[in-house]
């Protein structure tokens, strides 16, 4: 029996919240999350019939929610560069706490390292260790080589290590 594919309003409404996490991971920005959310909702919406498999909707939709999502955090960077020299300061999308409850120097200190992270490598780990994506996969979505993408992760992974263990002494 052939499974019927699922519509895109259809997704569109069930994945909405985890789309504006994935984009808050790499805009960092949760109004920036948002407007990048609906440019790809928009996007997705008008070039849904292009789509070549409807069983890879899912993967089609967070490749375009994390083009936005960049195109959204760069041009913010520039608009911002233009404004002030100083660093911009950008609220998390949501704290991360430690499993007692409260937050923890080390979750600072990991909120802080990933936000100091290249927009390609913040992407790939999001989408690798956020999203549940294996390597390739995240590859894959962002358009990258495989080895591209394994590098960018073991360099954010190497700066994360050593902010965190800089964190603890």
């Amino acid at each position: 029996m052939r499974q019927e594919p699922v519509s895109l309003e259809a997704l569109l409404a069930d994945e909405y919240d985890r789309l504006v996490r994935l984009a808050g991971v790499i805009c960092r920005d949760p109004a920036d999350a948002q407007d990048a959310v609906q440019a790809a909702v928009e996007r997705a919406l008008r070039s849904h019939d292009q789509l070549r498999d409807p069983a890879k909707v899912r993967q089609w939709l967070n490749q375009i929610v994390v083009n936005e999502s960049i195109r959204v955090d760069q041009r913010r960077r520039r608009w911002w560069s233009h404004l002030t020299t100083g660093p911009r300061e950008i609220e998390p999308v949501s704290d991360v706490a430690d499993p007692a409850g409260g937050s923890s120097a080390a979750a600072a200190a990991l909120r802080v390292a990933f936000d100091a992270l290249p927009v390609e490598q913040r992407v790939i780990v999001g989408l690798h260790h956020y999203a549940g994506y294996s390597v390739a996969e995240a590859a894959a979505i962002t358009g990258i080589p495989l080895e591209t993408a394994r590098s960018r992760l073991r360099l954010a992974r190497v700066h994360l290590r050593h902010i965190l263990d800089e964190a603890t002494r």
